[in-house]
């Protein structure tokens, strides 16, 4: 295996020089997020979130004119591809990821210096990582809009003291004592790891999050939906905190009440991904919003068409922001709906989505080779507090839930019920997990194929074959 080597170093330092190095890292950051431009900006977005429909729409055209212009006359992509077409925006050909992954540098604008880019990179939960390039100008317009659109509206800022649940192993995974966190002083950010939390660590967790005084946390919501259960389960003091932000991936209404409960504050669902094409934030009357500077949605049909209010249909986005790698008319790889009720109490004019429903890779196949998403069942389960479907052969799949408050067999029964509505004839076996197996960068999938992921056979089978085996002892 080819480790980062940068990690290597790090692994190798004491923790207190760990965490003096992530306090001049976030100097480094402070610089490009928070430097020239940020203050201007982030007045300009507290302007936006006041606007009227029209006036939003009106100022996402101005920047919509201005992408497009770039795209076809800078950009190799789309210059190719829009040859000789339809310059009308719908009837411009929607951008696959795939196309992206295989020829990013394609939709670099052309006279773009590398040394002015910024290197994002997903996940890769589709099996390969994808690399996003955007202009360093980019990066203080983007966190002035995080914390006029996301944080503003939760009731936190960037300067409070808080606790982040992410993707980086800043502690190694073999390490079976506390602390399983750092500490940036910088920016007094407790970084706690997401691969250590159970019901044997988690009063260590919830000490370091009393002891430095984190105000709010952010992050995967199955992370911190699980270290909340767990600290339920044990009996811990709930610990209040201002709010909870969580993104990355899917919220289930087990994971929020869990949450809720032992935080004493709202959980705020949040939705974007690091191409930054668009953006959705929860209000405080629990309606998700998108936030028009980060880009414009549109919710489309298999034939491209327009979804009605309330259809589910696929997010294709257009970013606003970034001039140095443009993406336009973007398949994102999530579904949702336009909600049919756009009036919102809270006094934001932005357009509201519902039944933002997963990747468009969370699908069970067939044995006839159908792809069925959406299981939207999870959703309507309050008392499945997480839960997923690993598909092991054509035909069958285990159902891995982690019961929540008031569980009982049958909720898993009706979420069996309507996958096989869904299929057909399946086999579905389920089982009770303590905690549901994260992705190596530590979020939930709701699917997991093993077939198409075989390196993870082996541990989904020794996880069920033990918990068979208790269940025979207990027997």
């Amino acid at each position: 295996m080819i480790h980062d080597w940068k990690m290597e170093l790090y692994w190798r330092l004491p923790a207190a020089v760990q965490e003096f190095a992530l306090s001049l890292y976030a100097g480094h950051l402070e610089r490009l997020y928070y430097g020239p431009g940020y203050q201007a900006w982030t007045e300009q977005f507290r302007i936006l979130q006041t606007r009227t429909a029209p006036e939003i729409a009106e100022w996402q055209q101005q920047r919509l004119r201005r992408i497009v212009k770039i795209a076809a006359t800078r950009v190799p992509y789309y210059r190719e591809n829009w040859q000789g077409m339809d310059s009308t925006f719908s009837a411009l050909p929607r951008v696959e990821k795939q196309s992206l992954r295989r020829s990013e540098k394609k939709f670099l604008a052309e006279g773009v210096c590398s040394k002015a880019l910024w290197t994002e990179k997903t996940s890769g939960t589709s099996g390969t990582a994808l690399r996003i390039y955007w202009p360093k100008s980019m990066l203080p317009q983007w966190w002035a809009l995080v914390e006029v659109a996301i944080r503003n509206v939760a009731g936190v800022a960037q300067d409070m003291p808080r606790a982040m649940f992410g993707g980086r192993t800043v502690v190694h995974g073999s390490q079976t004592t506390p602390p399983y966190w750092r500490f940036n002083r910088r920016w007094r950010q407790l970084y706690m790891s997401s691969y250590h939390i159970s019901k044997a660590t988690v009063a260590d967790y919830v000490k370091a999050l009393r002891h430095y005084g984190s105000e709010w946390i952010t992050g995967y919501g199955s992370v911190i939906a699980a270290l909340a259960q767990s600290a339920i389960e044990v009996g811990l003091s709930p610990l209040k905190m201002r709010a909870v932000i969580v993104s990355g991936d899917t919220l289930l209404p087990g994971m929020r009440r869990s949450i809720e409960k032992f935080f004493e504050c709202k959980c705020y669902d949040s939705y974007g991904q690091c191409e930054a094409v668009c953006m959705a934030m929860e209000c405080p009357q629990g309606r998700l919003h998108t936030v028009p500077g980060a880009g414009i949605w549109e919710i489309l049909r298999e034939d491209g068409s327009p979804c009605r209010p309330g259809e589910v249909g696929e997010i294709v986005a257009t970013g606003l922001l970034n001039d140095a790698l443009p993406l336009i008319r973007y398949r994102v790889g999530d579904y949702a709906a336009w909600a049919e009720q756009q009036d919102c109490p809270c006094g934001n004019h932005s357009p509201i989505v519902t039944d933002l429903e997963g990747r468009m890779d969370d699908y069970l196949l067939t044995p006839d080779g159908r792809k069925i998403g959406r299981l939207a069942a999870f959703k309507r389960s309050p008392s499945i507090h997480s839960a997923q479907v690993v598909q092991d052969r054509p035909g069958h799949a285990f159902l891995l839930l982690r019961p929540g408050q008031n569980y009982r067999r049958r909720d898993a029964d009706a979420v069996c019920a309507d996958i096989s509505e869904r299929i057909g004839e399946y086999e579905i076996e389920v089982v009770e997990v303590p905690e549901i197996p994260k992705t190596a960068a530590g979020k939930n999938r709701l699917v997991v194929r093993l077939a198409e992921h075989p390196e993870l056979r082996p541990t989904y089978e020794r996880l069920i074959k033990s918990l068979a085996s208790v269940v025979e002892r207990a027997a």
